[in-house]
């Protein structure tokens, strides 16, 4: 069984590399590191700049504040809304879906 050769996935690296399993993407467990503590450290970034400013729903008519714990940039209402139209769109009766959401 031949050893394809591979480059790495890390940007800064891209060096060629025998890949010793079939799944790997790095050349060394140095690169896979690097890769994975800067997705982390983007990922907590995100996370801090989002609790110090107030997010607001996406939706073009909608002016709903999101709170810091919804992790999507849609307020539920809204959600709810695009499901039922999602719904009709398939033949469902719109006005009976609606009178289900307020009871």
């Amino acid at each position: 069984m031949t050893k394809e050769k591979r480059v790495c996935k890390n940007k800064k690296c891209s060096k060629s590399f025998v890949a010793k399993v079939y799944n790997s993407i790095y050349c060394s467990s140095e690169c896979r590191r690097l890769v994975t503590n800067e997705k982390l450290l983007k990922a907590y970034h995100d996370k801090k700049k989002n609790k110090n400013k107030p997010r607001v729903c996406v939706t073009k008519t909608c002016t709903t504040i999101l709170s810091t714990y919804n992790k999507e940039n849609i307020c539920e209402l809204c959600k709810q809304k695009r499901f039922v139209k999602r719904l009709a769109s398939w033949g469902w009766d719109e006005d009976k879906l609606n009178e289900e959401l307020r009871s």
